[in-house]
């Protein structure tokens, strides 16, 4: 018997016998237990938050990409002018600047060439006026180029104008989403500080949280939304259907997933194992403390497993994704699946909810 399941057999005994929990030999007291769980429901909501935060501002992103896109196909037209406008200049711009280097290597200058050899003063006029003519044609071709990348610069104005203002305001959200992702990282720095400090005070924290339970006073606050609780498709959701086994119109209290014989279940939140124990029709069922939403308990179950898969013990502090046991095909069912309810409430049976309505995929 490992340390944890004999804390868990001492402690059931002293409650059976009435006997008083012992708190003068605890490493850890129940104060700091409830401050540490206080400071980590705290950093859960920020994280919450904050997670919130970043997928409004990535969908304002995508949003944003979305309507450039838009406008790229509205003035396509226009971008091809302008395109093609430029690209013609630039070539031009080539053609001119070889020939300067050409003639500049080689010491060659045709309109020189020309001047030079005048036979008479008449002669030379009458080729310089030559000369100025042809200078101004090939500074022509420069200019009309000039001329076309212009108007065709002035036709996408109101597309490149758009376009920075939505770059603009995707670099506004994206400043925005780096503070959000540096404050992240130091939530996640110190809920790994605080996990760190469960495990290495678990069998205290243990014995702690089922005498609380067994006493009604384990109270904390909800941090949700949940995650899925493994990672197969779903195959029945919540609400009336006709029982695959019994064979009659009745109430499913929850939704189910498959995925296969022995693939991991996991906790669908931070939370306290209350139970863990056969159930009839569910197989095995363990049942999780998500602590207080709107003033009333809130649980999730997982049944089908057999307790051989079951990795979790009464009173274990559970973080959102460790795994809890895996999926089987104990109890009333057809084939192996996850059976998962949400209930919130009081007394055995509190009433059961659309899981679907606090899941966050």
């Amino acid at each position: 018997m490992n340390t944890k399941r004999l804390t868990v057999f001492l402690l059931a005994a002293l409650l059976v016998t009435g006997m008083p929990l012992q708190q003068a030999g605890a490493e850890v007291t129940r104060e700091e237990v409830q401050q540490q769980r206080e400071k980590k429901g705290q950093l859960l909501q920020d994280k919450s938050k904050y997670t919130d935060e970043m997928r409004q501002y990535q969908q304002e992103i995508d949003e944003l990409e979305a309507q450039v896109d838009q406008l790229g196909k509205k003035f396509a037209p226009q971008q091809k002018a302008y395109k093609k406008a430029k690209d013609d200049l630039e070539r031009q711009q080539k053609e001119y600047n070889k020939l300067v280097r050409h003639m500049y290597e080689r010491g060659e200058n045709k309109y020189m060439a020309m001047l030079m050899s005048a036979k008479s003063f008449n002669d030379f006029l009458h080729r310089f006026e030559l000369v100025r003519i042809l200078v101004k044609a090939d500074f022509a071709k420069v200019v009309k180029y000039q001329d076309v990348l212009k108007k065709a610069k002035e036709e996408s104005k109101e597309y490149f104008t758009l376009v920075n203002q939505i770059e603009k305001k995707q670099e506004e959200l994206s400043a925005q989403r780096k503070k959000l992702d540096e404050a992240m990282k130091k939530i996640e720095g110190n809920l790994q500080a605080i996990q760190n400090w469960e495990e290495a005070n678990e069998d205290e924290i243990l014995e702690i949280n089922l005498e609380d339970w067994q006493n009604g006073t384990l109270r904390f606050p909800y941090t949700g939304p949940l995650s899925k609780p493994t990672r197969g498709p779903k195959t029945s959701d919540y609400g009336m259907r006709l029982h695959p086994v019994l064979g009659y119109y009745r109430m499913h209290e929850g939704t189910d997933f498959g995925g296969g014989y022995g693939k991991p279940v996991y906790a669908a939140a931070d939370g306290v194992v209350v139970s863990s124990r056969p159930s009839n029709g569910y197989g095995w069922l363990i049942t999780i403390y998500h602590g207080q939403y709107q003033g009333k308990p809130f649980f999730t179950q997982y049944a089908h497993s057999y307790p051989s898969q079951v990795k979790v013990e009464l009173g274990q502090e559970v973080h959102r994704g460790e795994q809890i046991t895996s999926i089987g095909d104990n109890g009333l069912g057809s084939g192996a699946h996850l059976h998962f309810e949400v209930r919130i409430g009081y007394g055995e049976r509190p009433p059961a909810k659309n899981p679907l309505n606090y899941i966050r995929y």
